[in-house]
């Protein structure tokens, strides 16, 4: 009984947090995008058929979006599993994601999924 009960103490000591623990806090770094669906640029080169957004520190990011080719910059804010952009106050534009992993995430208001490319 006493090795079993040293042998569960030395796991939980020695385990990392993001190796054994249920919901890790997951950093979020690099560019994720999104093929806007049914877009067709064929008659205007303007429009972007590609939704995208790069972290440039721990509060903003590059996002384009809409379909535009204008790069906006947005403050973000990351609460255990959601991750939320905000851009000036002249922006109505304020989406909210579910982190399902570093590699991933889903826009919440239409299930739309953003994958890392870089």
């Amino acid at each position: 009984m006493r090795n079993t009960v040293l042998s569960i103490l030395g796991f939980l000591v020695s385990c990392e947090e993001k190796e054994c623990c249920v919901s890790p806090e997951i950093e979020l770094w690099g560019k994720f995008s999104h093929e806007i669906t049914n877009c067709d640029n064929s008659s205007n080169s303007e429009v972007n058929c590609m939704e995208w957004f790069e972290f440039l520190d721990a509060k903003e990011v590059n996002i384009v979006y809409g379909g535009s080719d204008i790069v906006h910059r947005f403050e973000y804010e990351q609460k255990e599993n959601i991750l939320h952009l905000e851009g000036p106050p002249s922006s109505s534009f304020k989406p909210s994601f579910e982190i399902t992993d570093a590699n991933t995430l889903i826009r919440l208001d239409n299930q739309e999924v953003w994958k890392k490319t870089e």
